[in-house]
């Protein structure tokens, strides 16, 4: 079985790399929306999900695990920011994704930021994606409206996000609307994840003022489910200070864990090609943030002792990328440029990988990884 998943995976790597140069024709928003409508329809009918199951699905049992108290196949996720409107659920099971983030949600209907079809930029040799979106949306309610009575087959994350429609911050009314986003999937989804790091937005990323997070999980408080975990995503260009004042507050309101990290901005990072950077607004995706988030994921896990869920997503393209986060502390991993750079077939590759390198270091779990090469002395 092993050689015929692996000729599998050698297939679809190479007919992805034949076929990415015509992909690559379109603009990078062109592009999504288009692979967006060919999901939808694989995922409409049961040829379509046959043909997904066959070409992408990879599982194993040493891969299975449960982290506050959500049971996952297996530890590779989509990360938010590709699914914005949650319309592609019933594809994800089917390629081989263990978990799926959808959004970011807004409180209220959000365009995004101006310049629709030229908001996401590739970055072929720095292996990156420059993304100017915004958090463009259909907006919570009519979303959640939309999901209400869907079964999901893996578990669903919610982020949320502040409507990024204003220039102008105003502390309240930033977080009635994430309120507005939590609780219009109370019975929706497997966790929620509050959104607090978004580069792209008119009024920047006023929560990493630990007087406004502070508020802002005071409210949250008020709200959340005992039964459904609740994340914080934290920026990529944090000084440790302010790393340490978000995941400290984090802790004193009991929030389940931290997602590590969202982009990074262009301005304040070196590790890709200037030449290549064609646009002067949003933040890099891929392999620029790599580094850095797994260093913020051992950072992290360092401080907190392990004792709260960190999900890693940054720069990972390959099993070994994925092993690094999880052996420095991640639970769970995220993805997108992986799966534009590489193909769909990565995630299925990235777990068969996965159980590859938990037999070389004599594990049969990879809840046994977690942080394993990050020790807590």
């Amino acid at each position: 079985m092993k050689l015929i998943y692996v000729l599998r995976g050698q297939i679809n790597y190479w007919f992805y790399r034949a076929i990415r140069p015509l992909i690559f024709l379109w603009s990078g928003e062109e592009a999504h929306n288009k692979l967006k409508k060919v999901g939808l329809l694989l995922a409409s009918n049961f040829l379509g999900r046959s043909i997904l199951r066959v070409l992408f699905y990879y599982q194993h049992k040493s891969l299975n695990t449960t982290v506050d108290g959500v049971k996952y196949d297996n530890p590779i996720g989509l990360s938010a920011g590709f699914d914005k409107d949650g319309e592609l659920t019933d594809a994800y099971p089917l390629m081989g994704f263990g978990f799926a983030e959808l959004g970011s949600f807004t409180g209220d209907v959000c365009p995004g930021n101006p310049g629709v079809g030229r908001r996401l930029f590739r970055l072929v040799k720095s292996k990156s994606i420059l993304v100017w979106y915004g958090l463009n949306n259909q907006g919570a309610q009519a979303i959640a409206k939309r999901l209400k009575d869907k079964k999901f087959k893996i578990p669903i994350g919610i982020s949320a996000a502040k409507t990024n429609n204003f220039a102008d911050f105003d502390l309240q009314d930033s977080i009635d609307d994430y309120l507005k986003t939590v609780n219009a999937f109370t019975d929706i989804g497997h966790y929620y994840t509050i959104n607090i790091s978004c580069p792209n937005t008119q009024d920047g990323e006023p929560f990493v003022d630990k007087k406004n997070l502070n508020t802002l999980l005071d409210a949250l408080d008020q709200v959340k489910q005992e039964t459904k975990p609740v994340y914080v995503k934290m920026a990529a260009d944090l000084e440790e200070g302010e790393i340490n004042t978000i995941v400290d507050t984090c802790l004193k309101h009991k929030i389940d864990g931290l997602v590590l990290t969202n982009l990074t901005k262009p301005s304040m990072n070196n590790e890709y090609l200037k030449e290549e950077l064609t646009f002067d607004k949003g933040a890099l995706s891929g392999l620029p943030v790599q580094r850095i988030s797994t260093k913020v994921v051992r950072h992290v896990y360092q401080r907190t002792r392990g004792k709260i869920t960190i999900i890693g997503v940054g720069g990972v393209f390959s099993a070994d990328d994925a092993y690094e986060k999880i052996t420095s502390g991640a639970n769970l991993i995220e993805l997108i440029t992986g799966m534009i750079f590489e193909g769909p077939q990565v995630i299925g590759e990235i777990n068969r990988g996965l159980v590859d390198l938990l037999k070389k270091d004599g594990f049969s779990s990879i809840e046994q990884a977690v942080g394993s090469r990050n020790p807590l002395l």
